[in-house]
């Protein structure tokens, strides 16, 4: 599942349709930031404080603080800005009689003016009529998720302390299409006014949705970490990699 915002629906619908073949489009909401220019909004995911069952089910965000900022929103649209700002979730359903049929999940939204939370509802039925299967190994062990979750967070900072390391490993994702050359120029032309970490951001939810998709392109992610003969971007990339 992807959560995205846009200041105007249009383009943004356009954006989806093109990219994926058959997208299901959710109720679209209309919002405002509590603080700008440099506010965000932070959708919060609390397991304990969902009000209906969620027995044997998992909602899993892929970056913790989830979160899309206001300059993404308005910048998508523009020239310079192809690609909307966007979370990704993952919603995994365990294969067991004790499973709810029928999940309600809140996600409270933070940072707007007015309180509403967006609710994923799903089907146990709607799973299991799908191509592909349920079973008890369609379940991440939390740990594992956890871990995966704070390496990125780790890259993400490291990645914050250097311009020139984030444009190797930039350059390196582009050599191998992991990003297109329109993405790597957003990056260091497009985006020259934001700061190193907030394009870092940006890059690191790039490479997220890739990943996402195109599971198997993990394997040249890693190696141009390896490539750039840092023991830290080693480390990290191991430790993603045994995650």
């Amino acid at each position: 599942m992807i959560f995205t915002a846009a200041k105007d629906l249009n383009p943004l619908r356009q954006y989806i349709k093109k990219e994926h073949s058959h997208p299901e489009f959710d109720q679209s909401i209309k919002f405002k930031l509590t603080s700008s220019p440099k506010g965000c909004i932070e959708l919060i995911f609390n397991d304990e404080q969902q009000t209906e069952p969620t027995t044997g089910w998992r909602i899993k965000p892929h970056l913790m603080p989830c979160q899309i900022e206001e300059h993404e929103v308005l910048g998508f649209g523009d020239i310079s800005t192809t690609i909307p700002p966007s979370c990704l979730v993952s919603i995994y359903a365990e294969n067991s009689p004790h499973t709810v049929p029928n999940l309600s999940y809140s996600v409270p939204l933070k940072g707007v003016q007015k309180p509403m939370d967006i609710i994923i509802n799903r089907s146990l039925r709607d799973l299991l009529d799908a191509p592909h299967s349920i079973s008890t190994n369609d379940v991440p062990n939390p740990g594992s998720q956890n871990d995966v979750k704070k390496h990125l967070n780790d890259l993400k900072r490291f990645l914050s302390t250097s311009e020139a390391m984030f444009r190797d490993i930039a350059n390196g994702c582009k050599e191998v299409r992991i990003i297109n050359g329109s993405q790597y120029n957003e990056l260091f032309d497009g985006m020259s006014r934001q700061s190193l970490s907030e394009r870092v951001e940006v890059f690191i939810r790039k490479i997220v949705f890739l990943l996402e998709l195109c599971p198997d392109q993990i394997s040249k992610f890693l190696s141009i970490l390896n490539n750039q003969e840092d023991i830290a971007l080693s480390t990290l990339a191991d430790r993603i990699a045994a995650s």
